[in-house]
């Protein structure tokens, strides 16, 4: 069965627990995934991440509109 990983940093990681729970198909009632289940560690390495990224990567670098275009393309796709 598919696993959908923890989101951190760029990439997919597993839960440092090491636990999952399933997804149901809510039409068939049947599973269809499992979903990494977060613990408190993992909540502190995706703060940390997103604080590193928000102060020290790019995009304190950028100016109000380049940070505006690239909130706008990345609706586009969530839109999509």
């Amino acid at each position: 069965m598919r696993k959908l990983q923890l989101f951190i940093e760029g990439r997919g990681i597993d839960p440092d627990g090491g636990r999952w729970f399933p997804s149901y198909n809510p039409y068939l009632g049947e599973p269809w995934c499992e979903v990494a289940r977060s613990d408190a560690n993992d909540v502190n390495r995706a703060v940390e991440a997103a604080h590193r990224a928000f102060t020290d990567g790019p995009w304190p670098q950028m100016t109000a509109s380049e940070r505006g275009l690239l909130l706008h393309r990345f609706g586009d796709r969530v839109a999509k």
